[in-house]
């Protein structure tokens, strides 16, 4: 168990050092060949983080908690293993859109060919709240997990969990026995969207979530890509899909990150942060009021964050 946390940390100080020195955002659908070459080199790899709550007092002229307004949240260090702030963090609620990182790791775990095709049904467009994409477009199953994940579009959320080779119980199935494998025992979920309010989860669980979803480099590269375009192959028009996270437009540097809303969860983020001094922060804000105090919180917990003096991982 000291090994695994150990590389886990290691693992995480790497991807630090190289986002510290600038990692670029892609403005068009990176080549399709080489992230499927991708998945096979970065396979998922569980987490399961050994997080303590931090024991030494902050610094007298700081804060002893961010400015937050949500809900439930957390906040980890995730050099030292620290949970450095926490409000309500194992309380259980509707987490929406998040539901997306458990999808797309289950999906890309069945091995589909991501260049394969498949077309939006009715069923696919059923209550699925707004949408770029229309019944009738075929893409490839590269540019629905763009779709899923950039602009956290309900259709092609739909469209990837009906394209993975196995029947919907069956998806849904494995999604559930993943959070379970994770260690995410809070969490439960019955469709593949994040529409439903039965799909639930905690802020700890979806900080775990988050990490262990981003230990795939492909879910790295498409949940930081700010805007990009993608093109039906039957019909003549474009998308422009734009993340919807609003701070990776306004000099915030994430490894990852992944929005949330329906009336019953609030404004949720799930997001993880590196500044350039080196903090690699998980970020986790549920039940915000507002889209606006959503980010604001975010924002608020980074910053708060950023501010603690780095610390050395902790010993097991």
């Amino acid at each position: 168990m000291i090994l695994r946390r150990s590389t886990f940390l290691l693992a995480a100080g790497l991807l630090a050092i190289a986002l510290a020195f600038g990692m670029p955002r892609t403005l068009e659908t990176p080549s399709a060949d080489a992230e499927v070459a991708e998945i096979v080199a970065a396979s998922m790899v569980p987490v399961a983080p050994m997080w303590t709550e931090r024991q030494e007092p902050l610094a007298k002229n700081m804060p002893k908690r961010p400015r937050l307004r949500c809900a439930a949240s957390i906040v980890v260090d995730n050099v030292s293993g620290e949970i450095l702030y926490s409000r309500d963090a194992e309380e259980r609620r509707p987490i929406a859109s998040l539901t997306k990182l458990l999808t797309a790791m289950v999906f890309l775990e069945t091995g589909t060919d991501l260049m394969t095709t498949a077309t939006v049904t009715k069923e696919d467009a059923y209550q699925s709240s707004k949408s770029h994409l229309r019944v009738g477009e075929t893409l490839t199953l590269h540019d629905f997990l763009y779709a899923a994940l950039v602009s956290s579009d309900n259709r092609a959320a739909r469209v990837l969990a009906r394209s993975a080779g196995i029947p919907a119980d069956a998806f849904i199935a494995r999604m559930n026995a993943k959070a379970c494998e994770l260690g995410m025992d809070s969490t439960h979920v019955v469709e593949p969207t994040g529409l439903s309010e039965l799909n639930v989860s905690t802020a700890h669980d979806c900080a775990v979530l988050l990490n262990a979803a981003l230990g795939n480099h492909l879910i790295r590269r498409v949940s930081t890509t700010s805007e990009l375009t993608v093109s039906p192959l039957n019909k003549r028009r474009t998308h422009r899909l734009v993340n919807t996270n609003r701070l990776l437009r306004y000099g915030y540097s994430f490894m990852g990150s992944k929005t949330g809303y329906i009336s019953e969860a609030g404004w949720c983020i799930a997001a993880r942060g590196i500044s350039e001094a080196g903090h690699d922060v998980t970020v986790v804000i549920l039940g915000a009021p507002t889209n606006s105090k959503r980010f604001q919180s975010l924002r608020n917990a980074l910053l708060w964050a950023y501010k603690i003096p780095l610390r050395p991982p902790q010993e097991s």
